[in-house]
């Protein structure tokens, strides 16, 4: 028994948008790869990362996403804080009304 995944890929053709694509289906885990994700599928090689759907639904919607690229404009908030300003020895703050 193997503990690696060694899919068995197999091109089929799929319409999105009135356009023929190319997209990978492993006849073994009956997964869906993304094509645009990983063009390594369609020549039937192992990939490092790709996207893999369980239904052809959500990959004609992730396939229409790539336009758009939602995931590679997300950008990371940091929250920095301000920084306040030590006060000496006998002074007090003062509250401004």
């Amino acid at each position: 028994m193997s503990s690696r995944w060694l899919p068995k890929w197999k091109k089929l053709d799929i319409e999105v948008n009135s356009k023929k694509i190319d997209v990978c289906f492993d006849e073994i885990t009956k997964l869906y790869a993304c094509p645009l994700c990983s063009p390594s599928c369609l020549k039937g090689g192992l990939q490092d990362y790709s996207t893999y759907f369980f239904n052809l639904d959500d990959l004609k919607r992730h396939i229409i996403s790539h336009k758009e690229a939602f995931w590679l404009k997300k950008k990371r908030v940091l929250e920095e804080e301000e920084e306040e300003g030590k006060i000496s020895v006998g002074e007090e703050e003062s509250e401004e009304e």
